[in-house]
């Protein structure tokens, strides 16, 4: 197995990721990390060996404006950090697409969004954009997704409006941060531009939607209502509790090991990958 770093520029930033290709004819799959993933975050380079391992070629990339600094796992640029926001992730995620549709077409038969987290959301519009520029989706999988940016509490959510600004604890690296204005600004607008249910009737693609049952981050009620959502779209569309899984399916970062609960979620999406 050969992994190949590979970036790809736009006119707001660069999104950096690791490629695997499967051979040729493989379909693809493209990772959609959370907000705060990256791609060597703990379960992600096994899900990536998995599905190789399964004849399937994936990309995990880096948000140009995640904070995070080549194969580092510490959030080092705050201020960039500050800056991030679902447009500039679906920038990210759209520029990778434009990218694989004019040359990937020629060795992969098909391509797959795989989104984890808040993830779900750049994931959700950017093929909603993918799809207005003739960018051919199969499927898309959302993997513990939110079904709305409207999630934070609403104590959090007025000191950010009072201050622009509103910082965050990250239980991993013990960091407060900086969540920034405009990331605000799209969270105000959830019912508006920003309204996945509307997003989502504008999308064919058959989905499979899997969530943890002990998701301590995201409650698996994010999950059915996605799928409530997108279920009549798209007879292929499915839905998959998983018993016992937490938000990133029993594993840390770092990775220790694997757990019943991950291989069952990559067993979950090879088969469904391999039936659309």
């Amino acid at each position: 197995m050969i992994k190949e770093k590979i970036s790809y520029q736009h006119a707001n930033g660069k999104a950096d990721g690791i490629y695997i290709n499967a051979g040729l004819g493989s379909t693809l799959v493209i990772f959609v990390n959370g907000h705060n993933g990256f791609y060597n975050y703990g379960m992600f380079p096994y899900l990536q060996q998995s599905f190789y391992n399964e004849g399937i070629s994936t990309y995990s990339f880096n948000y140009s404006h995640g904070g995070i600094i080549d194969d580092g796992d510490f959030f080092e640029d705050l201020e960039k950090y500050e800056q991030n926001c679902m447009r500039l992730e679906v920038e990210d995620l759209l520029s990778v697409l434009e990218h694989f549709n004019s040359t990937g077409t020629l060795s992969h038969s098909k391509i797959i969004l795989l989104a984890h987290s808040l993830g779900g959301i750049p994931a959700i519009f950017g093929s909603k954009k993918a799809q207005e520029e003739n960018i051919v989706l199969s499927g898309i999988i959302l993997v513990s997704s939110v079904s709305t940016l409207r999630f934070w509490p609403k104590e959090m959510m007025e000191s950010w409006a009072a201050n622009g600004v509103v910082y965050k604890k990250n239980n991993r690296t013990h960091q407060d941060l900086p969540q920034g204005f405009e990331f605000l600004q799209e969270t105000m607008l959830s019912e508006t531009t920003w309204n996945v249910a509307r997003a989502l009737s504008n999308l064919n693609q058959p989905f499979l939607i899997v969530h943890g049952e002990e998701d301590e981050a995201v409650g698996k009620e994010h999950g059915q209502s996605l799928f409530l959502w997108v279920k009549e779209k798209n007879v292929k569309s499915i839905f998959k509790i998983i018993p016992g899984a937490t938000h990133t399916y029993n594993t840390r970062h770092p990775f220790d090991g694997v757990s019943k609960e991950v291989d069952e979620l990559i067993t979950t999406c090879i088969d469904w990958i391999k039936k659309i």
